[in-house]
């Protein structure tokens, strides 16, 4: 069974930056969003320890991948958002397209070392913003690190597998208590061969409102990207 770990004040503040990202928008640039095809197979057995599978996305210095989510919100509905994200330390790019009420929006952000740029679509360019949390910051919780402390406070070592879009994912399952007596579940299927999510099935309840996150992570590439990804001049 696993062992239940309080959740930190700044992890529910990035899921709640995250949310009004989604669900207002600056801009208007519409995008076509790719489909993603789960095949998923009956349970396999893992032959490798989820920590040697998670080490491996730790070696990863360039990477791009994009996110299909759906976010069901009691108070507000089903909103769905397209996201591309480059990494390549220490630059994280990211380029949300979201769809709410039937209106296509986008926000790109660049994260640098000097701090998060904004693309503003009135002034035709990037300019630096105090906002420090976002849809890229909130994925931190679902990196190896945050998975590895958070096996150290488990006692199940044997996780099932299955076979998403052709690939090898171990399954993982956790709970985290946070504000109270309100619980954060969270299932995530992790790609064996690079140790990067391939899924991830988020659902909350508070006071006020549910949530679910359904997160689909698709078109990864590990070939270097060039540092003009990342400029804003």
């Amino acid at each position: 069974m696993n062992k239940k770990r309080c959740i930190s004040a700044g992890m529910v503040g990035s899921i709640a930056v995250m949310i009004a990202m989604i669900a207002a928008l600056s801009g208007c640039t519409e995008q076509n969003t790719s489909g993603y095809e789960s095949n998923v197979e009956p349970t396999l057995p893992a032959t490798e320890s989820l920590q040697t599978i998670l080490s491996k996305a730790e070696t990863i210095e360039s990477m791009y991948y994009e996110i299909d989510a759906s976010i069901d919100m009691s108070e507000f509905g089903t909103q769905t958002a397209m996201i591309e994200i480059w990494y390549k330390k220490p630059y994280i790019k990211e380029q949300i397209t979201g769809v709410a009420h039937g209106i296509t929006t986008t926000m790109t952000l660049i994260h640098r070392p000097d701090g998060t740029y904004i693309y503003d679509t009135t002034q035709g360019m990037y300019v630096l913003t105090t906002q420090d949390s976002s849809f890229a910051t909130s994925l931190q919780y679902l990196d190896s690190k945050t998975i590895k402390d958070l096996l150290k406070n488990q006692t199940e070592t044997a996780f099932e597998t299955e076979i998403i879009d052709g690939k090898k994912a171990t399954v993982f399952n956790y709970t985290l208590p946070f504000e109270g007596e309100n619980l954060m579940t969270i299932k995530l299927w992790i790609w064996n061969d690079k140790g990067v999510p391939l899924q991830a099935y988020i659902d909350m309840t508070m006071e006020r409102f549910s949530m679910s996150m359904d997160l689909r992570f698709s078109h990864y590439s590990f070939a270097d990207i060039p540092d003009s990804m990342f400029s804003v001049s």
